[in-house]
């Protein structure tokens, strides 16, 4: 069936207007009734709040999504934009950046008519290296096209700005997609994020919650946690707990350009106005999509760069004690793909503190009777360097340390048996000779012949070692003979604030 309206679609469409390529199967391809089901589903929805310059929407059939996505259309309504840019996952193609539509094309058609392409806006993105995606992505992709008979009904004769945005495009792309995306917002300019939450199931090859006996209220928690960090405009929560948990959330790369943008050139707020999932709607949630819609209110704002990062000082009481629950949120959410880490950073990540660049290990130590038979240290991993800002260098360490290869793979099991101690490094610097080396205060990085390793601060005084046992032990870990470390090698030392669970 989803073949015989391609080729309708083919044939029908005038020369340079993509045709409809979901008709027929996502909505209805009768013209009279799409408008009256997107007519009915906005009139259900009832009246916003406020104007929204940005939502987030879903894009499955409008029987099972189209009544959130009406909560977030409703609102856009109200802001009565005449561009709208509309940013959604690709489902057909793997790329990194922005994928534009072909050149030949000037609108998308649907069984409502043509929606004109903004050509001015499009032409401006395409001379990016950031939105050099392949056009055919867009042939047979349904992630925007449903978006487009809600935008005809709620912003009649608003241009388009198509992009879908690749799985591959890393964090740095991310920020300049966004950056240049903002040289486009002005009041006429709204945004529309098309994406799905959670795919649970068999079918999805993602059920981590099968068995739950309330799994439908549990798809749910997880969604309305995910939504929130965006609705914070919480560019680093919500990366973090999409990529921890590995949440099957199709958009997620379009959804980080968004929060970006908003974190960067926008002033006002978000508010989750929906949320659903298929399984509610049939019934069934053997397998299920979640579904949730965003919607922001304010003013778009000139691109806005971060502050400068602070230099990070001692440590608070209670700065230590919320960074062992980020380390242990970060293990919880990677392990039992819950939503714990997003609820950290709801409650935690307005810190100034998080944001200054560290080096971070987080140790995982056995308790109770797994002790007896495999030894107190569990996993240790980090990250040396002050490369990035604290609290992601936390999160890096907690999901390296659930990995140590010198160990079995942590489990979800374990979280109840296991104490976990966190390392802030300070910067590493390179001393003359292993004199300078202090036992208990200094960590080391001892590195010669291409090779390296690391011992943290405590490790020597926890084992009882003096400076050259803990240099002779370091060599071995490094691949070296024990006394390598005599003649030829370099030495870098840091200290450390550690925080221990139960001190």
């Amino acid at each position: 069936m989803l073949v015989a309206i391609l080729l309708l679609g083919a044939v029908t469409a005038a020369a340079g207007t993509r045709p409809p390529a979901v008709a027929g199967a996502f909505y209805t391809d009768d013209p009279a009734a799409l408008r009256q089901q997107v007519t009915d589903l906005l009139a259900a929805a009832g009246k916003p709040a406020a104007a929204a310059r940005a939502i987030v929407v879903p894009h499955a059939g409008y029987v099972y999504s189209g009544a959130t996505a009406a909560t977030a259309f409703a609102a856009l309504r109200e802001a009565a934009p005449s561009r709208v840019i509309l940013l959604g996952p690709s489902h057909q193609a793997s790329f990194a950046g922005g994928a534009l539509p072909d050149r030949s094309l000037d609108a998308f058609a649907t069984p409502l008519g043509e929606v004109a392409i903004d050509g001015e806006a499009v032409a401006r993105l395409r001379a990016s290296a950031d939105f050099q995606g392949p056009p055919r992505a867009h042939d047979r992709e349904h992630c925007l096209e449903v978006e487009l008979p809600f935008l005809q009904v709620v912003a009649p004769g608003a241009r388009i700005v198509p992009v879908l945005v690749g799985e591959e495009t890393e964090p740095v792309i991310v920020r300049r997609m966004a950056h240049a995306l903002a040289e486009l917002l002005d009041p006429a300019t709204a945004i529309v994020v098309s994406s799905d939450f959670t795919h649970h199931g068999a079918n999805y090859g993602y059920s981590p919650f099968a068995g739950d006996p309330h799994l439908g209220d549990t798809l749910l928690e997880v969604g309305r946690a995910t939504a929130d960090r965006l609705a914070a405009i919480d560019p680093v929560g919500l990366t973090s707990q999409l990529e921890v948990s590995g949440d099957t959330v199709c958009g997620r790369r379009p959804l980080a350009v968004l929060a970006e943008l908003l974190g960067h050139a926008f002033a006002g707020s978000g508010s989750v106005v929906g949320l659903t999932t298929s399984g509610h709607v049939s019934g069934r949630f053997d397998f299920s999509v979640t579904y949730a819609a965003v919607t922001f209110t304010g003013s778009w704002q000139g691109w806005k760069d971060d502050p400068p990062a602070p230099p990070l000082g001692t440590l608070t009481a209670a700065e230590r004690a919320a960074l062992l629950k980020l380390a242990r949120a970060t293990l919880h959410s990677h392990l039992a793909h819950d939503a714990a880490l997003a609820s950290w950073f709801a409650g935690s990540g307005g810190d100034p503190a998080w944001r200054s660049p560290a080096g971070a290990f987080v140790t995982v130590n056995n308790t109770g009777r797994r002790a007896e038979t495999e030894g107190r240290l569990r996993a240790c991993m980090g990250i040396i360097e002050a490369r990035e800002p604290l609290v992601e260098a936390i999160v890096s360490a907690a999901v390296s340390a659930a990995h140590d290869p010198r160990f079995p793979p942590l489990t979800a099991e374990e979280l109840d048996e296991m104490e976990l101690e966190v390392s802030v490094l300070s910067p590493t610097s390179q001393v003359a000779g292993p004199e300078a080396i202090e036992v208990g205060r200094h960590g080391v990085v001892l590195s010669k012949s291409g090779r390296r390793a690391v011992f943290l601060p405590q490790v020597a005084p926890e084992q009882g070692w003096t400076r050259d046992e803990m240099l002779s032990h370091l060599a071995r870990k490094a691949g070296l003979p024990a006394d390598a470390w005599r003649q030829g090698a370099t030495f870098e030392v840091f200290t450390a604030q550690v925080i221990e669970e139960g001190s």
